[in-house]
């Protein structure tokens, strides 16, 4: 496995991914290290991209696709196992200590993935790993406690802006937006911060207490 540094590694996993959306969005988005995660190892054929390192139990995974990626660095896994194989790509990640992640293939039909992957972006938020999960609609991540993080509109991913706290509750202020806040207290449960939109140059999220699930968000 490469070790020299890497800047921006992307994640392809085998979630739904739009493959037409996901060439124009990789045409304006490049990757120093790329990891397949299982069935995302058919996302990676159909895009064209040459894997730097592949994973999974390739339970879903066509033998045709697996035959064309033999020779490549392939590590394989059971299909019984504690973490899900978008979980081993991050650990596979974490150790060559990119400064940014990019997860495609992360959301669809399966729910249950998505929110676990979403929980993911935790453990690399504590290693100062800035880390997005993006499909056609969504850039999902994270802003740690204590930290101010500064949306350009002009670079806004789509027209909303919503979030939720990543535990009981945060404590926020926006700037910027169209509903602004002053130091809010937003529980769980609670859409007081959904579907927001910038109403200026630049929206300011700063999160005082707790952590932001931020979700920019288009129709």
């Amino acid at each position: 496995m490469q070790t020299d540094y890497i800047d921006k590694l992307l994640i392809v996993t085998g979630g739904s991914l739009d493959i037409d959306w996901a060439k124009s969005f990789l045409k304006d988005n490049n990757y120093d290290y790329i990891i397949a995660a299982d069935s995302g190892l058919s996302h990676i054929k159909n895009l064209g991209l040459v894997p730097n390192f592949i994973l999974g139990d390739y339970d879903s995974v066509d033998p045709e696709v697996l035959e064309y990626f033999k020779g490549f660095d392939i590590k394989t896994y059971p299909r019984e196992k504690d973490y899900t194989d978008t979980h081993l790509a991050l650990i596979t990640a974490i150790k060559l200590s990119p400064r940014h992640i990019t997860i495609l293939g992360a959301t669809g039909s399966r729910l249950d993935h998505s929110l676990t992957s979403i929980g993911n972006l935790k453990a690399l938020l504590d290693l100062d790993i800035s880390a997005e999960i993006v499909d056609p609609h969504n850039k999902i991540y994270l802003v740690a406690e204590g930290e101010k993080h500064i949306i350009r509109k002009s670079e806004q991913y789509g027209d909303y802006v919503s979030l939720q706290p990543l535990g009981d509750k945060m404590l926020i202020s926006l700037e910027g937006f169209y509903y602004p806040l002053e130091k809010c207290e937003v529980k769980t449960g609670l859409s007081l911060t959904q579907s927001n939109e910038i109403s200026a140059d630049e929206g300011v999220i700063t999160v005082f207490e707790g952590i932001a699930i931020v979700v920019e968000a288009r129709d």
